[in-house]
């Protein structure tokens, strides 16, 4: 049988799956989303201090926090401002719980014309002339409140099938967050077990001499958690005695940022939520609540159903 009748199945394979994907790529679609990159903090005061952060508008606040929201067009054809419906504009809502005090746009496009107006103090409407194919618009929202706030984004789009809200993809942990966590959780899991049975076992077979003078003579099933588990107690041991020494230079009971930090066992407990749940864990930095683990809460981009098309 010649080398050509062999290849020739996987030949036809690989062109039936190139013309699938090739017809998917290239078949016109719009695709404007939305989503969230970010969340930080502007300003914060103590209460106890008696200053303020002003808006233009002279309103005095505590805290001002900025959203980072991007409207990308990951389609390949233009959007623009026709293809809005006016009863159903491109409109930004954020909780309750929040107000809004500010926002701007940052077009990845110096041409592009948008604007954006505050309706009220939840909501925002954004306009365009034009997003080409891969343009974006950096929206940055600036809120009170609290600024871990729900933000959900509304609106239609003339051809559009797909919905504009991708927000919930902030919560979601990515394939490298998952298993990042994975590997940190096995090695601390493997710390005290592969130290200790792993060393003991190495000392039964093997001997001190083999393992101080000779490690290559050790099987790497033996060695290999024996030498994460050991790296990872020192670790734990030389930071408990660098926070035992800085303890010393303050009086008793005086807060370090160590002591804002979670513990051990929280922060497992949240590897353990993004690995098997896929949620993010997040650590405040706020000064009203600093070390505080953050779960954003669960939610689901929005599925279409008969409703969406009955009025």
């Amino acid at each position: 049988m010649m080398l050509g009748e062999i290849l020739s199945p996987l030949t036809a394979l690989f062109r039936v799956a190139l013309s699938i994907f090739g017809r998917g790529s290239n078949h016109p679609n719009k695709r404007l989303e939305a989503r969230l990159v970010m969340r930080g903090i502007v300003s914060e005061l103590p209460e106890d201090i008696p200053f303020y952060v002003c808006d233009d508008s002279g309103a005095r606040h505590k805290g001002v926090y900025v959203i980072g929201l991007l409207i990308w067009n990951r389609g390949n054809q233009p959007i623009t401002h026709a293809d809005l419906i006016s009863l159903a504009p491109l409109e930004v809502k954020v909780g309750a719980d929040a107000n809004l005090v500010g926002v701007r746009t940052i077009p990845v496009e110096d041409q592009t014309v948008c604007s954006v107006t505050i309706v009220n103090k939840n909501t925002l409407s954004i306009a365009f002339d034009c997003v080409n194919p891969k343009e974006y618009l950096v929206v940055p929202v600036f809120v009170t409140g609290n600024p871990m706030t729900e933000v959900q984004v509304t609106g239609r789009i003339v051809g559009q099938e797909s919905p504009i809200d991708h927000t919930a993809g902030e919560v979601k942990a990515s394939i490298g967050e998952r298993f990042s966590a994975l590997f940190l959780l096995v090695l601390i899991v493997n710390t005290l077990p592969g130290f200790l049975i792993g060393g003991w076992l190495i000392l039964k077979d093997y001997g001190l001499s083999t393992l101080r003078n000779n490690p290559d003579a050790i099987p790497t099933y033996l060695m290999l958690p024996f030498g994460m588990g050991a790296m990872l107690l020192f670790m734990f041991l030389f930071s408990r005695v660098m926070y035992w020494n800085e303890r010393r230079k303050f009086p008793e009971g005086y807060p370090l940022y160590a002591d804002l930090e979670p513990p051990l066992l929280e922060n497992i407990r949240g590897m353990i939520r993004t690995v098997f749940q896929g949620k993010k864990q997040r650590v405040s930095v706020s000064l009203f609540d600093w070390g505080k683990p953050i779960l954003m809460p669960s939610k689901k981009v929005k599925r279409r159903t008969i409703d969406d098309w009955i009025q």
